[in-house]
């Protein structure tokens, strides 16, 4: 049976809403209205999906994944690192006037510690470069693929850690989710159009605090869009990548009561073929749980997830990679580094993921009804 532990805390849990930057202060994102009727999602068609989508009310361009490298002094260096654009049409004026965010983390192994940005968002028209695919520049983060190869330049404003360049390439198609559509069903919340490039190598070059470490390594891009069905959930979610030149996607989707609404997962062949699984099939248990010292929520660690064939044991890196805010109605959910282990089939594997846990979420429309601003605004 999927189970979970935790969520024994609620403070202000992320929503994946949006930030205005206003002439004079920033106005906070939050719930939507009643649910708008719409056609449904259209097939996901490469490449020409790979750029902005003027009419889904959110979408989003989520790199993660896992690096090393030597700095200049030959000393070893290692890293799990996210960056993430997220566009959302919060004002209902796409292709004018649309809200980017862009979200940046790195868990440095080396040194034991997370660093992650804070809320930097800005108002955009959307884009396509000529050619197709996406490029983006939001708070210092410069972002752009097209074709399966991608791009991203920028980093902290701190200059903690700034990437001098990552080219990020996959070799395999990327891998359509929900089947030969690549739209996944997503409960009481509706649709969403969902493909990923589940086997890119990374290069290029990692300033670390100032210090020059070349890297390499494998990374995970998913590009998600919709208009989702207002309402109240979470989720986990896993990017597997094995030692057998296999990969899986996994998505377990909760109501607002913790109850398992949805599963979809797809499993990646070594050349890029892919088979939707059964969600009968597929199931995740928490093996223990990790109390964040920053908003006291308790998020489920390390997991035993069960998939067709066999049985896979998740392991957190690093327990503190939580990304939190302080904006008012920004909450905080888990994205991390993980090792793997298990069994497939009869063979020993091995490998790496990220896993996501999303405690809370007010799943968004399109058009959403802005909330609290009379809280930030006095009006």
């Amino acid at each position: 049976m999927t189970s979970t532990k935790g969520f024994r805390a609620r403070p202000r849990f992320r929503r994946l809403a949006a930030l205005v930057l206003g002439t004079a202060a920033s106005l906070a994102l939050s719930a939507v209205h009643a649910p708008v009727a719409s056609a449904a999602t259209p097939p996901v068609v490469l490449p020409a999906d790979e750029s902005a989508h003027p009419d889904a009310g959110m979408e989003w361009w989520y790199f993660t994944g896992h690096l090393t490298g030597k700095d200049v002094f030959g000393k070893s260096h290692s890293y799990g690192f996210e960056t993430m654009v997220v566009r959302n049409d919060g004002l209902d004026t796409a292709p004018t006037g649309v809200i980017y965010n862009v979200n940046m983390s790195v868990t440095d192994l080396t040194r034991g510690t997370f660093k992650q940005n804070r809320d930097i968002y800005s108002i955009q028209n959307d884009q396509t470069p000529a050619g197709g695919g996406f490029s983006f520049d939001v708070g210092g983060v410069h972002m752009d693929g097209k074709n399966g190869v991608n791009h991203i330049w920028g980093g902290f404003p701190d200059l903690s850690y700034v990437y001098s360049g990552l080219t990020l390439k996959q070799s395999t198609p990327a891998a359509l989710h929900g089947g030969p559509s690549g739209v996944i069903p997503y409960g009481p919340f509706g649709e969403s159009a969902y493909y990923s490039q589940t086997n890119l190598d990374v290069s290029g070059k990692l300033f670390d605090h100032g210090l020059l470490v070349n890297v390499t390594g494998k990374a995970w891009m998913d590009h998600q869009w919709g208009n989702w069905n207002p309402g109240k959930g979470g989720w986990e979610w896993f990017s597997i990548q094995l030692s057998n030149n296999t990969q899986y996607m996994l998505y377990f989707i909760r109501d607002e009561n913790h109850n398992y609404v949805q599963t979809v997962g797809t499993l990646i062949n070594p050349d890029g073929s892919t088979v939707n699984l059964p969600a009968s099939q597929l199931s995740e248990t928490a093996l223990g749980s990790w109390t964040s010292p920053h908003t006291g929520i308790v998020y489920p660690q390390n997991w035993k997830v069960n998939v067709p064939g066999g049985t896979l044991t998740v392991t957190s890196q690093f327990p503190d990679q939580e990304v939190y805010s302080d904006i008012v109605t920004v909450g905080s959910y888990w994205e991390g580094t993980t090792t793997v282990s298990g069994t497939i089939n009869g063979q020993a594997v091995t490998g790496q993921a990220y896993a996501e846990v999303i405690p809370f979420i007010a799943m968004p429309g399109h058009g959403y009804v802005w909330e609290q601003v009379g809280d930030l605004l006095g009006l």
